[in-house]
């Protein structure tokens, strides 16, 4: 059965694809294809080199004591 569709469906796009002339010579449209070739340019690219001078600022580092208050915690057990 399978076999039979697809013989049927081969032979309806045959028969679609082909038509008779003046002279009843079968002229058959079979697909063209083409090639073409183009040319991409290629962009061009300019690299250059720049000097540049940046400021840095100044840091000084200084050691300073301070006094720092901390709390005694007295913890008694019960009795």
């Amino acid at each position: 059965m399978k076999l039979g569709l697809v013989v049927l469906a081969v032979v309806a796009g045959v028969l679609a694809s082909c038509r008779k002339d003046a002279n009843g010579d079968v002229v058959v449209k079979t697909p063209e294809v083409e090639t073409r070739t183009d040319t991409v340019k290629m962009p061009s690219v300019e690299v250059t080199h720049d000097t540049m001078t940046a400021v840095t600022p100044k840091v000084e580092v200084k050691k300073d004591t301070t006094t720092v208050t901390v709390p005694k915690v007295r913890v008694k057990p019960k009795p």
